[in-house]
């Protein structure tokens, strides 16, 4: 479907004109009115069909005629994917290695939060796997380095139910 204000170039889109637009309702492109325009933009539309009034959604010409670009938000959220695909650091890898092979024969202690870690410990995580402390932060944290990552967990805390 052709966005009706192609045929006229010369004319600037007003309220009460008719644009194309994605209906949610009728979960197609369809013919709408405009109903509000912010700043010289399409905001508000109603569906010639099913007249259900919401946000003006360009046609799928429009979207693929040009491509914005992104807002401020949207390029942190880019920004965060492209930094997750990079490998992660090397470092974890080989601290892990080491304390694997100095504590071989060392039996690992299931994760629990409510109980007490102290450095060189071995310890299996439901979620992370097989991990080594570290470094106890404080009496309520500890370092713990896993294949992948090194993470900071919680000990000494009392269990749901005791005070």
């Amino acid at each position: 479907m052709a966005d009706r204000l192609r045929r006229h170039p010369w004319k600037v889109t007003s309220v009460g004109d008719e644009a194309d637009s994605i209906c949610p309702r009728c979960k197609e492109e369809t013919i709408h009115r405009v109903v509000a325009m912010v700043e010289s933009k399409i905001h508000l539309v109603i569906c010639t069909r099913c007249n259900s009034q919401h946000r003006y959604r360009p046609s799928l010409a429009a979207m693929r005629k040009k491509t914005p670009l992104p807002s401020e938000r949207q390029a942190r959220v880019l920004k965060k994917l492209e930094e997750s695909k990079t490998p992660p650091p090397k470092e974890p890898l080989r601290v892990w290695e080491n304390f694997r092979e100095i504590l071989a024969e060392v039996k690992p202690l299931p994760y629990d939060p409510s109980e007490e870690y102290k450095e060189h410990q071995a310890v299996d995580h439901p979620t992370f796997g097989l991990g080594f402390v570290r470094r106890v932060i404080d009496a309520s944290k500890v370092e713990i380095v896993f294949e992948r990552e090194v993470k900071v967990l919680v000990m000494n805390r009392p269990r749901s139910g005791q005070e």
